[in-house]
């Protein structure tokens, strides 16, 4: 009798188990859906609940990582996606956002370390995600060839990323090669406007402005202000144009 009340217990405890982890797969799905959506703080209450239903579940972990990532708790995101690869070394898509994680932290040769892991797996499908982390990376160290080198790999998958066109041109306008920058940038300008990322207007109008092209530098500048409203180089923008203005 004893035999049959432990087997059933065991049963239910399993069943119970098994509904928990059902109900943690629909509070991730929920939660990435959020995070897709923008709408973080109802993505952490999700992913928060998929966590305490089956704190196991790498997704669930590396999601945390991202969702934090998008607040910049960045301490937060490192935790979780280290959890991640704690619970799944092979995680190859959390390796990548841990290193971009990294980056924000100014933590450059561990993100490097992490991105050779995840360059070094030739199953992962989307290397050119690792690339764009490779050249921020070398970028903030001002090593522009190793980052031109980087986002280069980047276009020569998806010729119309916003994020490599802006930092390819970028790598020119910081060695002072400004017909090069100015080309590039006016090229991601057309990538990056229905993201509503304003720096390649920026870098374009100040690349005109140092080639002494003033009449462009003060056009891109304008539709920098026209077109992006809450933009993060709007005020910049402005202030450029004051000083051009006034004949600087």
């Amino acid at each position: 009798m004893r035999k049959w009340i432990l087997a059933l217990t065991l049963l239910s405890a399993l069943g119970c188990a098994s509904q928990d982890k059902q109900k943690a797969d629909l509070y991730l799905r929920m939660g990435a859906a959020q995070m897709e959506s923008g709408n973080y703080p109802y993505a952490l209450r999700d992913l928060l609940k998929a966590e305490e239903l089956d704190p196991k579940n790498a997704a669930t972990q590396n999601n945390l990582g991202l969702v934090y990532f998008f607040r910049e708790r960045y301490d937060l995101a490192e935790k979780h996606l280290h959890q991640a690869l704690e619970l799944e070394p092979k995680y190859t898509e959390a390796r990548n956002n841990l290193s971009r994680v990294l980056i924000e932290q100014g933590k450059y040769a561990d993100a490097e370390k992490e991105l050779r892991v995840v360059l070094a797996d030739l199953t992962y499908p989307t290397p050119e995600k690792a690339y764009i982390n490779l050249g921020l990376a070398k970028f903030n160290q001002k090593d522009f060839t190793g980052s031109r080198s980087a986002f280069t790999k980047v276009l020569n998958v998806n010729p119309d990323d916003c994020i490599g066109n802006t930092y390819f041109g970028r790598t020119f306008f910081e060695t002072e090669d400004y017909a090069r920058a100015a080309e590039a940038l006016d090229r991601a300008i057309g990538f990056c406007q229905k993201s509503l990322y304003d720096e390649p207007h920026y870098y374009s109008a100040l690349a005109y402005y140092r080639l002494g092209d003033k009449s462009k530098s003060v056009a891109r500048f304008e539709e920098l202000i026209k077109y992006y409203p809450t933009g993060k180089y709007r005020e910049k923008a402005k202030g450029m144009l004051s000083l051009i203005r006034k004949g600087h």
